[in-house]
């Protein structure tokens, strides 16, 4: 761990109480999907839901419309935990303005999509996993690569202009800095645009989104309205890093390989589990809609495994980008500042406990990522003297 550093603006005391709130709420809800899925399992329930929904339609939208009607139940179960762990907890910390309306709006929204995307992916799924007993794993795994890629690139022009506006930055000086640094890191960008994220939060953030000669940046109103020229340079700086890398090819690949290794565990999982409660469940086959709950259970565990593995690659990722933006700024003492201002702004959690940055941080501690930034002026500080 890094030398404990003094952050100004920062309430330690209630960043550290944020912190422990959301990982309560992380825990709480956790422990709430696992119960309401093992509920909705035992005592045929799922059972029953899927033939009251596959005798109100066709066959052949049996199986969709009991995927739609269980995630619309899921939803439905889950909006209380998520209005008052999420949005009421973002509130009482001061991190969102957001009305209760609004926040209402968004989740329909979201419900709404993940209807639409979802259900017939689902459905899909389930159809290759019955024509496919032996080798379903295979098959939906080598599927998912080109899938995430599609959604990661279609999903900041289709998907977030529902919930957020975003126009093309008008200042010169600011979009003549930001091409500067994107030249210099050889990164081509069509335009910078402004995100009114403070819609939802006030944290701040940036983004790159679209393909090719058609990449655009894009800044949140909450970066650009609160913070210094040199800050936002060393924030842009940043996701320029992850472009030159192409850490988004890097993250897919991680998640294509665990990906697979989730499939066939779930592949040599999830039949034992269904047979052995079949009594209680009413399902009997991995391939019937209906065992999605349990299939639920099963990637409840893989994912505990999967998710510090994911957590350090990324922190690994993070800890080079980082020195990527010192290199091309030069500014350690800016990069610093960005940090300090980026903890105030998101009540960041200056020295998280080891076990909860091992499982949970995506990002190095801010505390390391300041000393790392002041640490590289000492050294080129050193090197010219």
């Amino acid at each position: 761990m890094p030398t404990p550093v003094e952050i100004p603006g920062l309430d330690v005391a209630k960043a550290k109480r944020y912190s422990r709130t959301r990982l309560v709420v992380l825990l709480g809800g956790t422990a709430w999907s696992v119960a309401r899925m093992a509920w909705f399992a035992s005592g045929g329930r799922s059972a029953r839901v899927r033939r009251a929904t596959g005798g109100a339609v066709p066959d052949r939208l049996a199986g969709p419309a009991y995927l739609a009607a269980t995630a619309l139940l899921s939803w439905l179960t889950s909006l209380p935990l998520a209005y008052f762990g999420g949005h009421r907890v973002e509130r009482r910390f001061g991190l969102t303005k957001q009305s209760d309306r609004g926040w209402l709006a968004d989740q329909l929204k979201g419900a709404g999509l993940g209807l639409l995307l979802q259900t017939p992916l689902l459905a899909g799924a389930f159809a290759v996993i019955r024509r496919r007993p032996r080798d379903w794993w295979a098959i939906l795994s080598g599927a998912t690569v080109p899938l995430a890629v599609l959604i990661s690139n279609l999903a900041p022009t289709l998907i977030m202009p529902l919930f957020n506006r975003f126009e093309p930055i008008t200042d010169p000086a600011l979009v003549d800095r930001i091409r500067a640094l994107a030249e210099r890191a050889g990164v081509p960008i069509a335009d910078v645009f402004r995100m009114d994220m403070s819609r939802q939060t006030e944290k701040p953030n940036a983004f790159f989104a679209g393909l090719g000669n058609s990449k655009r940046i894009v800044l949140s109103d909450t970066l650009l309205d609160r913070f210094e020229p040199a800050e936002v340079d060393s924030v842009v700086a940043h996701e320029l890093g992850h472009q030159v890398y192409g850490d988004i090819w890097r993250m897919i690949a991680l998640s294509g390989g665990l990906g697979v290794g989730a499939a066939y565990l779930t592949h040599r999982l999830a039949p034992p589990l269904v047979r052995r409660t079949a009594r209680r469940t009413g399902v009997a086959s991995i391939g019937d809609e209906a065992s999605l709950p349990l299939l639920g259970l099963v990637s409840v565990l893989i994912g505990f495994v999967a998710a510090p593995i994911q957590a350090a690659f990324s922190r690994a990722i993070e800890r080079r980008t980082d020195r990527f933006a010192l290199e091309l700024t030069g500014n350690g003492e800016a990069q610093a500042r960005t940090d300090e201002r980026l903890a105030v702004e998101s009540l960041a959690d200056p020295d998280p406990a080891a076990p909860v940055v091992f499982f949970l941080y995506s990002h190095p501690p801010i505390a390391e990522r300041i000393a790392a930034a002041r640490a590289f002026d000492t050294k080129q500080a050193a090197a010219t003297a």
